[in-house]
């Protein structure tokens, strides 16, 4: 006699059709790469071939995946806006979940300063807002961000936006010294935006006392130092230009001999002194830092689908062809 009747089982076995995961069925397709850091180094060379249709599927797969090369990856992508559509609301989302995972590792770590970028790029994220998530701007918190990611992480690029925000007073007191320090810890890492800013400052005296050698030779340095394509580009070169056309013989010709002490260049006897960062700057614990104000959108959970080995730290921030160089 059966156990149970035949409307039974057929109830049991729709049952398990319907709550049986998707992809435990012998008849699914295979997963579309051997591995996550496999889809990445797909993603990567389609990219480089000029191929983003290509790219994005795999990269997005690493990335939900876990590999924290593929997340920078695609969070560089979609805030330029040109080999792919610009997307702020998506670049933001990449650069918070990569915020959101590795806010605590060390600022020794191999990916400290991947860290610190994505933190930077939130900070800037919140200064105007995003409109299409919506993201209202938030320029107070925005500095919080930016300080975390320059002081703990050192992150060049935060602390040069720091510095801009002291020197407007947006989001925080304008301090126009405070700005200078910032500028200064930037300049010294040959940051070419933050040796423009500074040049103009010692070049009319805002902030520290006017010294105009210095100033130009910073800018001289910048305008070295600048890629073209550099969303400072333009304004460094008219800055540069404006200021040499004014300049007389020697403060010229002292700016050409100071320029091999600022660069860090070895053999020189040019003593040049910048102003030093103020000693109450310290790196801010991450766990002080208030939490991100865009919980309200959606957050990517925690990545555990693969284990901590396959986090993607080896293809996308390793020494490998597929590591690194990448991501300069």
């Amino acid at each position: 006699m059966p156990i149970f009747s035949a409307s039974q089982i057929g109830g049991a076995l729709a049952a398990f059709i319907v709550l049986t995961p998707a992809g435990v069925s012998s008849t699914d397709a295979p997963p579309p790469y051997t591995s996550a850091t496999d889809a990445y180094r797909q993603g990567v060379n389609a990219m480089k071939a000029g191929q983003p249709d290509s790219a994005l599927p795999a990269l997005e797969y690493a990335a939900d995946h876990g590999v924290l090369g593929a997340q920078l990856k695609l969070a560089r992508l979609y805030a330029k806006g040109e080999a792919v559509p610009k997307d702020e609301t998506k670049a933001f989302r990449y650069y918070q979940h990569i915020a959101d995972q590795y806010a605590d590792v060390p600022a020794s770590s191999p990916i400290a300063r991947y860290v610190g970028e994505a933190f930077c790029a939130l900070g800037r994220f919140y200064v105007d807002g995003i409109a299409g998530m919506p993201l209202p701007p938030d320029p107070a918190y925005a500095v919080g961000l930016l300080r975390h990611a320059g002081a703990y992480f050192g992150d060049a690029e935060a602390q040069y936006r720091l510095g801009r925000l002291y020197l407007t007073g947006t989001g925080i007191e304008k301090n126009p010294t405070i700005a200078a320090n910032w500028l200064t810890i930037a300049a010294r890492k040959q940051h070419a935006g933050a040796q423009a800013v500074l040049g103009e400052m010692l070049w009319r005296g805002e902030g520290a006392a006017q010294r105009q050698a210095q100033g130009l030779a910073l800018l001289m340095l910048a305008r070295q130092n600048v890629r073209q394509t550099s969303d400072d580009a333009k304004w460094i070169v008219e800055s540069h230009d404006r200021t040499i056309a004014i300049a007389d013989r020697v403060t010229v010709a002292d700016a050409e001999a100071l320029m091999p002490g600022l660069s860090g260049a070895r053999g020189t006897a040019t003593a040049v002194s910048i102003p030093t960062a103020p000693t109450a700057t310290r790196a801010v614990p991450a766990a002080q830092q208030p939490p991100l104000s865009a919980r309200s959108e959606p957050r990517l959970g925690p990545v555990d689908l693969v284990p901590p080995a396959a986090m993607g730290l080896s293809a996308g921030f390793g020494t490998s062809e597929s590591g690194m160089g990448d991501l300069q």
